[in-house]
């Protein structure tokens, strides 16, 4: 279990950060595009709190790094599906696990494709690339539900990688006609 930390240190910087320098904005047009992009997900605060706390200089920048935190997460989580599944006893948790680390290695495939389509101006194929992380995900989710059930220790991450993707599709998509 000791890989939880890492992943909390993060987590908890951007929410300190968002609750704790309320006052502090981005450049005038730095927040437009994040209010812009944050206002089309789902969960707008988590979208907003992750853009500022790294402040992007413009929608390239803001693009840019939505897929480094979509590559970010996704490794990490995928790190705690893969511990996780070392230690349960359980036989069934064990192949849920596996699929669902799986799945995030899919995500992993899918945001590197779309960081090196970005990079070559290919929007639209990293658009393409970046929608393949959302099934995954929903699998993850969905093998819990199937007999038998097991509690899904990865609902929340997968909440958030949700979250994430969105943001990412939506950041990129900024770009497409």
């Amino acid at each position: 279990m000791k890989m939880i930390f890492p992943f909390l240190v993060p987590s908890m910087a951007v929410l300190l950060l968002s609750f704790f320098l309320p006052g502090f904005s981005a450049h005038p047009e730095t927040e437009r595009l994040i209010q812009d992009i944050c206002h089309r997900v789902d969960n707008f605060q988590f979208c907003n709190a992750t853009m500022k706390a790294n402040l992007p200089a413009d929608i390239g920048d803001l693009a840019k790094l939505s897929i480094s935190v979509a590559l970010d997460y996704a490794t990490n989580t995928k790190g705690y599906a893969e511990e996780l599944r070392r230690h349960a006893t359980d036989k069934a948790l064990k192949f849920y696990l596996t699929i669902c680390s799986n799945a995030y290695g899919v995500v992993k495939d899918s945001f590197t494709a779309g960081e090196k389509q970005f990079g070559k101006a290919d929007f639209a194929g990293a658009e393409e690339s970046e929608k393949k992380a959302v099934q995954p995900i929903k699998d993850c989710d969905f093998i819990f539900t199937r007999p038998p059930q097991r509690s899904n220790p990865l609902q929340e991450r997968n909440e958030q990688m949700r979250e994430i993707i969105q943001t990412a599709i939506t950041a990129l998509q900024s770009f497409l006609p």
